[in-house]
């Protein structure tokens, strides 16, 4: 009898499993789209089983887009039926649907998607591979469903910054097909000298990617219903360019290669030229990135001082040209706008949470009429990027943003999945204030967001995609989900559906961890930057226990704490990869990032057994050892690490000045990840030997 029961519990539970008794909430646990689409409505009768789709229609005018998982290889059929996916592309004239918007029906074992343009059909065959993915990943079926979807934001771009580092070829075909299945429809690529300039030979890097090569990217790009346009800095953020001797005469001020002379008619000659090669290596793009931000002090030339023009005449004079030019070339142009705020003394309002509301006000009723003023220098055709990775929803921004609709001037947000983070982002991949700029891009109908991903510490591009995907969530259908939520759907998207599961998030805690290495084996600073003067903590003395202790107590409590998250966060990722199904390389990353940041840790405490020993040999003897193995976890970390990334620059490379101290600007090697712990294991080796 107690079996018979348990059989019939089996039987109830695979009903439910296989889909006859779904409804939606066994839907969202079972199914984890992302983005999520606007309609999901579930429909009577049988759904379709992951394996069941054998061939694919076209129907009215569609093409076959790009497929991919159990979807790629299909054949074509020559009519709809059980088994066949049918693609319908048709404009209804009467009702027209917005771009990229998309149905599908779910049914009777058959599949159909419907949609007005290409793009829509493509992605609505990505959400049914997220079905099928899922599907397939736990044994059930798909159940017979309904969606209809589109995006709140035209254009989903993300930032691609090449500032300190190059990829293998492949990994950017890899990072696109990745992006494509979260809906993101545009990159802005930021070359600076990794373009192999055919103009200016001499501004690329000898190691940078020809323009043929990545006008292939860009086609492939396409394709995928993915959009590339170049960023090429000027006016400010030149040292690529500023840094060799041949352009010195082009800087505003001649000991910092940091920004253009904006009246020297040769900054823009060489300007144009840098452009021509990115929008020929980008030939599908439809703007311009100008950059023009962090100018500093402008109009520092001779002929700037000459010529009577205000900082801001100048900003706006240049802005004009680079503007006219890329029009000409059939560009929209897009303009960092922070300049435009520090000129009329607006700006910290437009990023400072400390500034109370009513001087926010004051500070726009006595500061907005130098913008105004100056309304007729704005170039129409510009679009303004209003960026902010931090508090995009203060009152300060939000008043920025008024300005520009206010004017009938193009505006478009800029948040961040990667600021000035060394190693891994923060902030829980900065999910706040992703959500926080898409939730206002949406409802202030701006003209689009880009997600900048910086490479001023350079992490390895494979630590971003958290961050990434909470963009594509929010800006194809913003809702207000938690991070908790909308990270589960992450890891069962990125990793598999076995790891959805909250007893597998590990990155919250890895970024925990990093707080701590950024700081442990130094008195001042940190990580962001490459350090002019390290302060390295001091070491232990042989004739004086437990002092050393007493003074880096704090360090010592916290550093016991760090070596019981490490073992948790390298329990969990053990875990994940025994169960991921796709992208076990972002998992065996993450696994050397925690073995690289628990370093400083466990040297402070074999300090502290030190200085707490009676045989102070043997545990010197420990220290030593434990020193001379970091080679082998800097090499366990690089092997890793350069499985796609180019891990050093060509030996004649040139480092900017750069007047930001970039971390990854500090060294042509590899040293600048591990700055503070060569030069502790440096300083340890030193005290060793005369101690």
């Amino acid at each position: 009898m107690k079996r018979l029961h348990c059989l019939c519990l089996l039987i109830v539970l695979l009903i439910t499993v296989q889909g006859y008794a779904f409804n939606k909430v066994d839907f969202d646990k079972h199914f984890k789209l992302m983005p999520q689409p606007q309609k999901i409505e579930l429909l009577a009768g049988k759904g379709i089983s992951y394996n069941t789709l054998r061939s694919v229609y076209l129907k009215g005018s569609a093409v076959k887009p790009v497929l991919y998982g159990e979807l790629k290889s299909l054949p074509y059929a020559t009519n709809a039926g059980p088994g066949v996916l049918v693609l319908n592309l048709s404009a209804a004239k009467s009702h027209p649907a917005p771009a990229e918007a998309y149905s599908i029906e779910i049914k009777a074992n058959q599949v159909s998607i419907s949609a007005s343009d290409q793009a829509g059909l493509f992605y609505g065959c990505q959400t049914l591979m997220q079905l099928i993915e899922d599907a397939h990943a736990q044994q059930i079926e798909i159940p017979a469903c309904a969606i209809t979807d589109y995006p709140e934001i035209a254009y989903r771009a993300v930032h691609l910054d090449l500032k300190h580092h190059l990829d293998a070829s492949n990994y950017y075909y890899d990072m696109i097909d990745r992006l494509a299945k979260v809906k993101v429809n545009a990159i802005i690529v930021e070359f600076e000298d990794k373009l192999r300039y055919r103009k200016v030979p001499a501004i690329g890097a000898t190691h940078a990617i020809s323009v043929e090569e990545f006008a292939a990217i860009s086609r492939y790009a396409k394709e995928r219903n993915i959009e590339i346009s170049p960023l090429i800095q000027g006016l400010g953020h030149a040292s690529f360019i500023l840094k060799h001797d041949k352009y010195e005469n082009l800087r505003d001020t001649i000991t910092s290669d940091w920004s253009f002379d904006p009246m020297n008619p040769k900054t823009y000659e060489l300007q144009f030229s840098l452009y021509e090669d990115a929008i020929a290596a980008t030939p599908y793009g439809k703007y311009l990135h100008v950059g023009g931000d962090e100018v500093g002090h402008l109009g520092m030339s001779e002929l700037s001082k000459k010529s009577g023009l205000t900082p801001m005449q100048l900003q706006m004079q240049w802005l004009k040209k680079v503007c006219d030019f890329a029009t000409t070339h059939n560009r929209i142009p897009i303009f960092w706008d922070d300049m435009l705020f520090k000129l009329a003394d607006l700006y910290r309002t437009t990023y400072d949470p400390k500034v109370p509301v009513e001087e926010v006000n004051k500070t726009w009723q006595t500061n907005a009429h130098r913008l105004d003023e100056n309304i007729g220098l704005f170039p129409k055709e510009c679009v303004y990027m209003r960026w902010n990775y931090d508090t995009p929803d203060i009152l300060g921004n939000n008043k920025a943003i008024d300005w520009y609709k206010s004017h009938h001037l193009k505006a478009m947000a800029a948040t961040a999945a990667q600021t000035m983070w060394p190693m891994l982002p923060r902030e829980k991949s900065n999910f706040q204030p992703i959500k926080d700029f898409c939730r206002i891009t949406s409802e202030k109908k701006m003209d689009g967001i880009l997600c900048t991903a910086w490479d001023d510490c350079s992490p390895h591009f494979e630590t971003y995609w958290r961050g990434l995907y909470d963009f594509g969530f929010f800006s194809w259908n913003y809702t207000d989900a938690s991070a908790d939520d909308v990270h589960a759907m992450f890891r069962q998207r990125f990793y598999a559906p076995a790891l959805a599961s909250a007893s597998f998030e590990f990155q919250d805690s890895l970024e925990k961890a990093l707080v701590f290495w950024e700081t442990a084996l130094i008195n001042k600073g940190h990580r962001n930057n490459y350090p002019k003067k390290i302060e390295l903590i001091d070491l232990p003395q042989q004739k004086n226990n437990k002092a050393w202790s007493e003074k880096y107590k704090s360090k010592l409590h916290q550093a016991k704490e760090e070596v019981v998250r490490y073992q948790e966060i390298k329990n969990r990722i053990a875990k994940a990869i025994q169960l991921a199904r796709q992208n076990e390389f972002s998992l065996s990353l993450m696994n050397q990032i925690n073995e690289l940041q628990i370093y400083p840790a466990k040297l402070l405490l074999l300090l502290e057994k030190y200085d707490n020993a009676s045989d102070k040999l043997a545990a010197k003897e420990d220290i030593k050892r434990y020193v001379t193995n970091f080679n082998t976890i800097k090499s366990n970390y690089e092997q890793v690490f350069s499985k796609t990334r180019i891990m050093a620059n060509p030996a004649e490379y040139i480092l900017d000045q750069n007047q930001h101290h970039h971390l990854a600007n500090g060294t042509n090697n590899s040293d600048w990840m591990y700055v503070y712990e060569l030069a502790m294991n440096l300083k340890i080796n030193n005290w060793a030997a005369g101690n």
